[in-house]
C-alpha cells in the first residue's frame, strides 16, 4: 500500500488504514494542516471507517489523505453562516407579518426554519473553535456586539420568548420578538461573525 498527503509520499511503516492516518495526521498537524479527506482507491472513506481504522492489512493500493489549513476552512463557514443570516431577517419580518394577519399555520412551519438556521449558525461556531482549537465563547475579537458567549445568551432568552409566546398563544408578542428582537439580534450576530472570521484570518498557523 502506498500512501500520500496532498499528492507527496508518506512513509508509511505499516500497510494498514490506521498507521497511514497516523502518519498522515500528524504530518498535516505538523505543518499546521488538518486531513479533510481519505481517498481508498479513489473512493471516499466514510466518517465511520476513519473513526475506528483497520489495523489489518490495508485491502486498496493507494490512500490519498487531502488536507487544508483550518483558518481557510473556518472563514468558508463562517462565511456560509453570515449569508443565512442575512436571509433570517427578512423571513423573521415575514413570519411575524403572518402573525399579524392571523396566519398562524403558515407562521409555525416557518418557526421551524428559523429554529433550525439559528441551531445551525450556533452549531457552526462551535466547529469553529473544535477546528481552530480555541474556547470561542469569550473571545474578544473587537466587536461592538460583545463576545460569542455573551450573544448566545441574549439569543437564548429570544428564543424561549418565542417558545413562551406560542405556549400562551400570545401572537402580539411573537410577532414583536421576530420582528424586532430577533431580527435585530441576526443583524449583531452578522457583525459578530465578520469580526471574527477578520480574526482568524489574522491568527497564525498552528504547528505542532
Amino acid at each position: 500500500m502506498e500512501a500520500f498527503l496532498d499528492g507527496k509520499s508518506l512513509p508509511v511503516p505499516r500497510p494498514t488504514l490506521a498507521c497511514a492516518l497516523s502518519v498522515g495526521v500528524e504530518a498535516a498537524r505538523s505543518s499546521g494542516r488538518i486531513i479533510i479527506e481519505v481517498r481508498a482507491d479513489g473512493a471516499v472513506l466514510g466518517d465511520d471507517t476513519l473513526a475506528s481504522p483497520s489495523d489489518g492489512p490495508a485491502s486498496f493500493a493507494r490512500l490519498d489523505l487531502q488536507s487544508a489549513d483550518p483558518r481557510a476552512l473556518v472563514r468558508v463557514t463562517l462565511g456560509d453562516a453570515i449569508d443565512a443570516l442575512r436571509g433570517l431577517v427578512g423571513e423573521q419580518v415575514r413570519l411575524a407579518e403572518l402573525v399579524h394577519t392571523d396566519q398562524l399555520q403558515l407562521a409555525a412551519g416557518g418557526l421551524q426554519d428559523v429554529f433550525q438556521t439559528w441551531h445551525t449558525v450556533k452549531d457552526v461556531v462551535a466547529r469553529s473553535g473544535a477546528l481552530l482549537d480555541i474556547e470561542l465563547s469569550d473571545l474578544d475579537v473587537g466587536s461592538e456586539f460583545g463576545t460569542v458567549g455573551e450573544a448566545s445568551n441574549r439569543l437564548l432568552v429570544y428564543l424561549r420568548g418565542v417558545k413562551g409566546s406560542l405556549e400562551r398563544e400570545d401572537w402580539s408578542a411573537l410577532a414583536d420578538i421576530l420582528e424586532v428582537n430577533l431580527s435585530e439580534e441576526a443583524q449583531r450576530w452578522e457583525g459578530l461573525l465578520t469580526a471574527l472570521s477578520e480574526h482568524v484570518s489574522r491568527m497564525p498557523a498552528q504547528r505542532a
